[in-house]
């Protein structure tokens, strides 16, 4: 199975053949980096694992007066690999029952101070991502032919940002209604959870996350 950041190499070179650098800068000017974190170094490594398995083409072109660097290109089996990847994450709904769903059916493990304080972290947590996601597309508009793929990668995180938070929120009030005082009190942490007590709450969103960033960040491919 390919991996996202994979994808994303194979979707920026089926618009054009491009340099290494090329590809990094694109990254960044797409706004890519909200959703994709990969290291300068990481793009030739996964740029030659590609021209190994024969999804990659490349050669050697002279850049005026310093050494030739390489111009990869997409192959036709790199294309179809990219085509029936990208259909088949816009055709699969979002999974359901691992990460944050998993931990919600089991989190009458915790004392109830715990799951407001828990819960109450993630909201803070994810407010904060979605201002940063916000003003990210706010300064990607600000740019002339912002195209339709770009929007839609943004427009849709912003949505289910939006929708987790205000349920994150009416969430926490009936908790607290249900269990007055647990916005308060230091969250009590008994021997027996305490392995459970000790993870960092930014965990409890890391698998929903990451299906979010399946569905949303390669662009389009051209061609048919």
């Amino acid at each position: 199975m390919m991996t996202d950041a994979e994808l994303t190499i194979l979707s920026l070179l089926s618009e054009g053949a491009r340099h290494g650098y090329e590809l990094q800068q694109l990254i960044d000017e797409r706004g890519l980096r909200e959703w994709l974190t990969i290291g300068f170094s990481s793009i030739y490594y996964l740029l030659n694992r590609l021209e190994r398995q024969k999804l990659l083409s490349s050669e050697l072109r002279p850049e005026g007066r310093g050494p030739a660097q390489k111009l990869f290109s997409i192959t036709e089996a790199g294309r179809g690999v990219l085509q029936t990847a990208v259909s088949d994450l816009l055709r699969q709904p979002r999974a359901l029952g691992s990460g944050f769903e998993l931990g919600l059916a089991n989190m009458m493990v915790l004392q109830p101070r715990q799951v407001y304080q828990t819960l109450h972290h993630h909201h803070h947590d994810l407010q904060q991502r979605l201002n940063a996601i916000t003003k990210a597309y706010e300064r990607n508009q600000s740019e002339p032919g912002t195209a339709p793929h770009i929007a839609a990668l943004y427009t849709h995180s912003l949505a289910l940002m939006q929708a987790e938070l205000g349920w994150l929120t009416t969430f926490l009030e009936n908790w607290k209604e249900l269990y007055p005082g647990v916005e308060n009190a230091p969250a009590e942490e008994p021997e027996a959870h305490s392995a459970v007590t000790r993870i960092n709450p930014r965990s409890a969103q890391s698998e929903p996350a990451k299906m979010i960033q399946r569905l949303k960040r390669i662009p389009p491919t051209t061609g048919e």
